[in-house]
């Protein structure tokens, strides 16, 4: 281990994470598809309303995953999201959580194996349903690994990730239009709210972070903040450029458009990018999802695996391929439940908690559960209401 702490972790002996590789793995987590949605649904309503909901929304997300972070921490056993809301709601609480997760996970990486065929079709040619197979092959390689290579894959991918959206977002300012800045439409005003949410999710990632870091509450908790400011800023950064050069001529997945206003280059670079988002995403939330039902529903470790690789692979092959509604269904509706739930159960927890967090403990209850509440309560109703216009 080459003296390195460990922390036995659900059966496993691992190694101790730092603040850095944990704020990697919640990073790697969140920056995924939906960062390229985001540009599409942003250039429909308008950029500036665009980007208050990127930080109004991204700010209620912080409330959520520090709510979800202490109740890690008041938590002596190693949990995912599910086991939270049995041990501290209930066996009902459990299953409707479960069957939310299941549904948001399957239909996550579902938009990652959509988004990244034709990412990789765009960058080398050929048919993007063959590159979506190429790509899951590979992810389920990573997933079926587990956590000790993943983790290493999100530390190089997210600071890959990062740097590209930084270096494209600065080379396309000096191209952005005055017209792309001021246009907005009240029609589609409510249209970025599931995409966005989607986008920066990183729920499961949380319980990940805390059983690799345990030793401090306080290096935990900043680790969560740094971990979830990073993709909101760098969101706001690339739908401004994006949108700014793009306008209402942004694709759904906003690199495969770029070749409408730069060369082969720049289309490669950002495609490239695009394609090391979505792994990182898939990689990351397949492991959780893993994690998820071998350690909380009491799966085999080759039923629960063979369960996360294949059922969204099977979806896919059926002809479930549209990429902006599947983010927006996941981000509106399903994430929208689970978070609902998230702030129940940390309610229960701050009573009924197995430890302490003197060190972590948040205050003013109502201040943060509230707007969590309004803003998913609202994010589910407007997605139902789509699902059946």
């Amino acid at each position: 281990m080459h003296d390195k702490q460990i922390v036995l972790h659900q059966g496993v002996y691992k190694p101790v994470a730092s603040v850095a590789e944990a704020v990697f793995m919640i990073t790697g987590m969140t920056i995924g598809a939906g960062v390229l949605g985001i540009p599409y649904v942003v250039a429909q309503v308008g950029l500036g309303v665009g980007l208050i909901y990127i930080f109004v929304l991204g700010i209620v997300m912080l409330f959520l995953n520090l709510m979800i972070g202490e109740i890690a921490v008041r938590t002596k056993e190693n949990l995912q999201l599910s086991g939270f809301a049995g041990k501290y709601l209930g066996r009902t609480a459990k299953s409707i959580l479960s069957v939310t997760i299941v549904f948001s996970s399957i239909g996550a990486l579902l938009a990652y194996i959509v988004g990244e065929g034709q990412a990789l079709a765009t960058l080398f040619g050929g048919s993007p349903a063959w590159w979506s197979v190429f790509f899951w092959s590979l992810g389920s390689l990573v997933i079926w690994r587990g956590l000790d290579l993943a983790k290493g894959v999100e530390k190089v991918f997210s600071l890959m990730v990062i740097l590209i959206i930084v270096g494209l977002s600065l080379y396309f300012f000096p191209s952005i239009k005055l017209e792309n800045i001021t246009y907005f439409n009240p029609l589609k005003i409510f249209l970025p709210y599931g995409v966005i949410l989607f986008a920066l999710h990183a729920s499961p990632a949380i319980a990940e972070a805390h059983a690799l870091l345990p030793g401090s509450q306080r290096h935990f908790r900043k680790a969560l903040i740094i971990g979830t400011l990073i993709p909101i800023a760098v969101y706001m950064l690339f739908a401004l450029a994006i949108v700014g050069v793009g306008g209402l001529d942004t694709t759904e997945i906003a690199t495969v458009g770029l070749s409408l206003h730069y060369g082969r280059g720049i289309l490669f670079f950002a495609n490239l990018f695009a394609a090391f988002a979505m792994c990182t995403g898939f990689v990351g939330l397949g492991i959780a999802f893993k994690q998820t039902l071998i350690w909380d529903h009491k799966l085999p470790h080759y039923l629960a695996t063979l369960f996360v690789i294949t059922i969204p692979l099977v979806l896919f092959v059926l002809g479930l391929r549209s990429f902006v509604g599947i983010l927006d269904t996941v981000g509106g509706l399903f994430i929208g439940v689970e978070a609902i739930l998230m702030v129940l159960i940390y309610r229960q927890a701050k009573r009924k908690g197995d430890l302490r967090a003197s060190r972590y403990n948040l205050n003013y209850f109502w201040l943060i559960a509230v707007p969590v509440l309004l803003v998913f309560s609202a994010a589910s109703v407007i997605s139902v209401i789509k699902l059946i216009q």
